[in-house]
């Protein structure tokens, strides 16, 4: 079976042609477009639809391979896996690196965690307190010491969820791991008056603004400090890719 409903369009200029062929491709596959048993074209007729260059094209059948999603057949060529439209969600660990994706997924999460931080306002105990102010005060430490805090920022956002009463928030936290926890020097070397203790300080602010609400059960007060949380760092990452892109037009 030949890729006949093979279909991608030009890539445009970003920062990852390889993440953007990588979701092209995955499209076609989980959306049904490219039928499991479906001979993918010749890397060369990729690269030509896709404006990218082979190495591009390489990296992102290795994802997709290590995926599960597509499986190559020496001398015969790439085909898509038997099992690959079944395949689960899933976010590459390259994607955490990307000031676009870092956006999108600050997103996700401003979805999953609202509903997180008003359950646990709702539900939490007096133990769950203690183990949120616990990840916060840890924070505090690191901070002093001059380090990253990511542990324990992510101490605190699964603290959180498991104030939530609900296994799956956990999951969810557990899953995204440190891309719980967009890259700090994103921010840092792109903004030259805000050093990393400075930029700590920032979140660690907002973080004990989010405990305090849910210390007093408010959970108007939780869902919106957490909201402000992650708003304020999405904001933060969309001025970062206006400037790059800014300065793209400004050179053009």
């Amino acid at each position: 079976m030949t890729a006949d409903n093979f279909n991608i369009g030009q890539l445009q200029g970003s920062r990852s042609l390889t993440n953007d062929l990588v979701e092209l491709l995955r499209d076609q596959i989980v959306g049904g477009n490219l039928q499991p048993g479906t001979k993918l074209p010749a890397a060369r007729d990729i690269e030509e639809k896709a404006g990218v260059s082979r190495s591009v094209v390489r990296e992102a059948v290795a994802a997709l391979r290590a995926e599960g999603l597509i499986i190559s057949k020496q001398g015969v060529g790439m085909f898509v896996a038997k099992n690959a439209i079944k395949k689960s969600f899933e976010i590459d660990s390259n994607e955490f690196n990307s000031i676009e994706d870092a956006v999108q997924i600050l997103e996700l999460r401003m979805a999953v965690e609202l509903e997180m931080a008003t359950m646990a306002a709702k539900k939490r105990t007096a133990k769950h307190m203690k183990n949120i102010w616990t990840a916060l005060n840890a924070f505090d430490k690191q901070i002093e010491e001059g380090n990253d805090a990511i542990k324990e920022d992510i101490a605190f956002h699964l603290a959180i969820a498991d104030a939530s009463g609900n296994p799956y928030f956990s999951r969810f936290i557990k899953y995204i791991g440190e891309g719980v926890i967009p890259s700090r020097e994103i921010i840092t070397e792109h903004e030259q008056s805000l050093d990393s203790k400075e930029y700590l300080a920032i979140i660690q602010k907002e973080h004990k603004n989010i405990a305090s609400a849910i210390d007093a059960k408010d959970q108007v007060s939780a869902r919106a400090a957490i909201y402000e949380h992650l708003n304020n760092s999405r904001s933060r990452h969309i001025q970062i890719v206006k400037k790059y892109k800014d300065g793209l037009a400004t050179k053009a």
